[in-house]
């Protein structure tokens, strides 16, 4: 692999042309959480304010309007808007890439040809939802995103949320044919994972979602990660893809171990909310979660920070935001 300037790689594991060069996002991506004020609208100020946060914390970019993001919880306007003030804040200092996804495909085309329009640097996409779709009906919505918006995109893989997985015929077809540039793999089946990567001859840009098993992705040939719980812990997570970078396995075992006993406090409860609280005793108020979600209650609140004292995790340091 060779790097050529400007987010460009290019590669040839089997020694063979390649024919295009694609842009590789790689390291530490939050999947940025959307805050909201008291009265339940985003919180644009806040917003701003996580952006500058995570800059100074060294990540690789954002992705925002995601699952994470309550992205399917948000109104299209929402959605625009928060893609417009992320992109903004960020203000090309890291690449952001938005989440399009939306159950009918002439919404998730606009959010598309928005995001391009307000100068993200890739799109992402889970594919439909609700109704059980065709292999050639999946293809031809990303398709369509991909005309949409012109900008790199990504497939987002979360079949446990989803009744569909991506298999290694369709990442093939998809990628040959220069629709999708990578994917987004959030599931635990690291057989296909690679398979995936070895049908596509390891030109893919791919990057893992199970927070807890970012190290295990590394090794099985991710390019970095994109994560809920980044947002706690977003140091943590840029220590840890440094020490895979230098080779140091050992430490990012241990940072690894560490983010996992984190996670296993967080799983306690219901993700999102549990994540929303622990940004507040940060200091970032990001607000209550959307419904169906429930913010946790003061007692659950009470015991998730105490549960953390015990594993050390305010003890961590941080940069100051700038």
């Amino acid at each position: 692999m060779v790097y050529r300037g400007q987010g460009v790689y290019s590669i040839n594991l089997h020694n063979e042309p390649l024919e295009r060069k694609i842009s590789l996002y790689t390291g530490i991506i939050p999947a940025l959480v959307t805050p909201y004020s008291s009265d339940g609208n985003v919180d644009e100020e806040m917003l701003a304010q996580l952006v500058d946060y995570f800059v100074a914390q060294g990540v690789s970019g954002v992705y925002v309007c995601g699952s994470t993001g309550e992205g399917l919880l948000m109104t299209e306007e929402e959605r625009q808007t928060v893609a417009e003030i992320v992109i903004s804040q960020a203000a090309g200092r890291i690449p952001v890439i938005v989440h399009v996804g939306a159950p009918a495909t002439f919404m998730a085309e606009k959010l598309a040809s928005h995001a391009a329009h307000v100068g993200a640097d890739a799109i992402a996409s889970i594919p439909p939802v609700y109704y059980a779709v065709s292999r050639t009906e999946v293809a031809s919505y990303y398709r369509k995103l991909k005309l949409a918006s012109g900008l790199p995109l990504y497939f987002y893989n979360i079949p446990s949320l989803l009744n569909i997985s991506l298999d290694t015929q369709l990442a093939l077809s998809l990628f040959e044919d220069g629709t999708i540039q990578g994917m987004k793999y959030t599931h635990h089946d690291i057989l296909t994972f690679r398979g995936i990567i070895e049908t596509c001859q390891g030109k893919i840009n791919v990057l893992s979602g199970p927070d807890e098993m970012l190290l295990t992705y590394l090794l099985m040939g991710s390019q970095g990660g994109i994560g809920t719980t980044y947002n706690c812990m977003p140091q943590l997570y840029v220590d840890l893809y440094q020490a895979w970078i230098d080779g140091n396995i050992e430490l990012a075992q241990q940072l690894q171990y560490q983010a996992n006993r984190i996670i296993s406090i967080l799983t306690a409860y219901s993700m999102i909310p549990a994540v929303k609280a622990v940004m507040k005793m940060k200091g970032f108020d990001c607000g209550d979660p959307r419904g169906p979600f429930s913010p946790l209650t003061e007692t659950q609140t009470i015991k998730l920070k105490q549960k953390l004292d015990e594993v050390g995790f305010f003890d961590s340091h941080e940069r100051t935001a700038r």
